[in-house]
């Protein structure tokens, strides 16, 4: 029976509320050299106590341009000693980020040539806020002191344009050249680079370690990390998998990196190209708390190593997945210019998607999808929405959003639905061979995309890709003697691509049986009129969320319980949250309460216990906490408890707090605490405020609700 008809949006508003104003960012083109470099030859000697650094770069290039008389390199931070070609000094201007270096005698085009810069940095700290990275800790060369977390070391970091801070380069990723880099530092250190180590010199108390890359490399994915590691040896068949530690993180590194191989294995089947590179180190490093895919040589934030207790809240398998995909998809090809980003990081994002989904199964990918959208749609809300190639940004790293990470993702799982994976693989194989150690920009894959479909696809990319936004639908619903009629309106407004193309479908469910209908969408407004035998008893639009959207979309509330209990992973949840209204009513009460002890998906439970908040059972949630075998439903449980009846939770909490073998529901349990419990607690909170847990989240709480108890004493 209907009881009444309730019409539910995905996210809180259809409107975007855009905050920044993305199109008031200046225009920019594909870039114009003078010169291509063909190597960089680079020596430094680290003085890490004066935080100072001494270089010298012999850059090898060939001139692009006729009568090429000054040769423009970008330099920053470095005082400039001397230019040379062979024995030759050469005049030069230093200004403005440009070294800007005289020729002996005008260049022919094609023209090759040497030139020497020696130069020193002493005692400067390149201020990433300066240059748009205002949450980077390092661009350029870092100089990281010993703390309680991480020895002393000294990195490089060169996105986006942070090589030019430590050497003269053409600082742009289209112009990709192979490398030396040999770093001279104290002996008790070891010196990581790209490629392979081919020397080490010793000498009194310094070492010299030498790294060559004889294939070409973007500056912004070179790297140079001293300090005192270890390193975990691993392999991947023929091909070197080291894993670069502090000396305390020895006991846990291969847990963070023990999948590296077969990561490797799986995406050179994913991508039908073997891995491109001889060798894939990675190491840790402070100050990030993501990853770097720095060619060959990977940095990742020293958070990602952790303990056996953290690991089922925090594994490291999805960053190094995700690192891992960028040595095709970033390093092996390389976006031509900075606005076709996504040529990087959709594909880095959708390669940790689909590694996530082998290792962890169909349901969980769902929601790694899921979460990937709403991501996006967070963005889009409270921020701004844009093309995913969009030339108007004045840091290169304006590029680098959701919009191309979470969103890329979801656009190239869409891509594969329509087109098949036999030919989503093929276009990828051939793309990877056809632009290997490249520079491709959209249009380049687009072709391709293309040609291995055998049909046209650009109408595809220029509604994802080179248009914004995304669908907004008013779909309605109507059962009228033996005939459903669903409506289905777009409504999306503004700069965001007017009318989306859909291949869209939708199921019928009468009990056990699922029927689905073809429904393509390529106008304002549809009406779709299917002859059925009965009402069903769920009609559900794209049954297996494969499409990037948002709707409204009236339910009754049987619809919904039907859904929490029949639909798949993602349409379970969805229900669970759309009920939550509803909670007071005992069909729904019943229904979800089923739901939060049943679900064979924690997702689920979790959704069902949120909408519970207001409803759910003492005994219940007591009950189901010692059962529940998932973090995020037993934190969910310890948060609707606290607010349900905070003398059992605070009975609950003090009693499991040391025992819980999560750190996320411990730290809920002492963030609770913050809000219910009393002076005497105070004690209890005080030990934890010491003790280690991935990512300092047991301390931050304790700290944060210390503080509020003390401020209601």
């Amino acid at each position: 029976m209907i009881l009444r008809l309730i019409s539910i949006v995905l996210i809180t508003s259809t409107l975007s509320g855009q905050k920044i104003d993305v199109y008031s960012r200046p225009v920019r083109t594909l870039p114009d050299f003078d010169i291509d470099v063909i190597h960089y030859d680079i020596h430094l000697r680290i003085a890490e106590q004066e935080k100072s650094f001494f270089g010298q770069t012999t850059i090898t290039f060939k001139s692009l341009k006729e009568n090429l008389q000054t040769v423009p390199l970008h330099a920053e931070t470095f005082s400039i000693l001397t230019v040379k070609d062979g024995l030759n000094e050469l005049d030069y201007n230093y200004q403005n980020g440009w070294l800007k270096i005289k020729t002996q005698k005008p260049l022919s085009k094609g023209e090759q040539k040497s030139f020497t810069i020696r130069y020193e940095s002493i005692g400067k700290v390149v201020d990433p806020s300066k240059y748009g990275m205002g949450g980077a800790k390092v661009l350029g060369i870092g100089y990281f002191p010993e703390t309680k977390d991480n020895p002393e070391l000294v990195q490089s970091h060169n996105f986006p344009e942070g090589a030019r801070h430590w050497f003269p380069s053409n600082d742009h990723p289209a112009d990709k050249a192979t490398s030396r880099i040999a770093t001279t530092i104290r002996s008790d250190w070891k010196v990581l680079s790209n490629g392979m180590l081919t020397d080490t010199q010793y000498k009194g108390d310094s070492t010299t370690y030498v790294w060559d890359l004889n294939l070409p490399n973007s500056t912004y994915l070179y790297v140079m990390v001293a300090g005192p590691f270890k390193v975990i040896e691993d392999s991947h068949g023929d091909i070197p998998t080291n894993y670069w530690v502090y000396p305390k993180d020895v006991p846990h590194g291969m847990r963070s990196f023990h999948r590296t191989p077969e990561i490797m294995s799986f995406f050179e089947k994913e991508y039908g190209v073997p891995y491109p590179w001889p060798k894939m180190d990675q190491i840790t490093i402070p100050g990030i708390g993501g990853g770097a895919e720095s060619t060959t040589a990977t940095i990742l934030g020293d958070i990602t190593i952790h303990d056996e207790k953290a690991d089922k809240d925090f594994p490291s398998h999805w960053l190094v997945a995700h690192e891992a995909a960028h040595q095709w998809w970033g390093d092996y090809i390389t976006m031509g210019d900075w606005h076709h980003a996504w040529l990087n990081e959709s594909f880095g994002t959708y390669g940790e998607y689909l590694y996530s989904t082998h290792l962890n199964g169909h349901d969980e990918g769902k929601i790694n999808l899921w979460k990937k959208k709403q991501a996006y749609l967070r963005e889009y809300h409270n921020r701004y929405s844009r093309p995913m190639v969009f030339n108007q940004w004045k840091y290169p790293n304006q590029n680098f959003d959701s919009h191309i990470y979470p969103r890329g993702a979801a656009v190239l799982h869409m891509l594969r639905q329509i087109i098949g994976d036999e030919k989503f693989k093929h276009f990828q194989r051939t793309f990877l061979n056809r632009y290997a150690f490249g520079n491709p920009v959209t249009q380049d894959l687009i072709d391709v995309v293309n040609e291995s479909a055998e049909k046209d696809m650009t109408w595809f990319f220029n509604q994802w890709v080179l248009g914004a936004g995304h669908p907004i639908m008013e779909i309605d619903h109507k059962w009228e003697k033996g005939k459903l009629t669903i409506n289905i309106k777009q409504v999306q407004e503004g700069r965001d691509f007017s009318i989306f193309q859909l291949p869209a479908t939708v199921a019928f469910y009468n009990g056990a049986n699922v029927k689905v209908e073809q429904i393509p969408i390529n106008k304002k407004e549809h009406v779709f009129t299917f002859n059925l035998r009965k009402k069903p008893d769920l009609v559900r639009f794209d049954p297996q969320d494969e499409l990037l959207y948002e709707a409204t979309f009236p339910q009754s509330i049987d619809e919904l319980i039907f859904q929490l209990k029949h639909d798949n992973v993602i349409g379970r949840a969805q229900a669970a949250r759309r009920l939550k209204d509803h909670a007071s009513n005992k069909k729904v009460l019943k229904a979800l309460e089923k739901a939060a002890r049943r679900d064979k998906q924690w997702f689920v439970r979790e959704a069902s216990l949120n909408s519970l908040s207001d409803y759910a059972s003492i005994r219940l949630l007591v009950k189901q906490y010692k059962v529940e075998k998932h973090t995020q439903p037993r934190k969910t449980i310890i948060s609707v408890l606290a607010k349900s009846d905070p003398e059992v939770a605070l009975k609950l909490i003090r009693t499991n707090l040391d025992l819980d073998e999560s750190y996320v529901v411990q730290a809920e349990m002492i963030r609770q605490l913050g809000k219910i419990g009393l002076e005497s607690d105070l004690m209890i909170l005080h030990k934890y405020i010491n003790i280690w847990s991935p990512r300092k989240i047991l301390s931050k709480a304790a700290k944060q609700s210390t503080e509020s108890i003390q401020d209601r004493s």
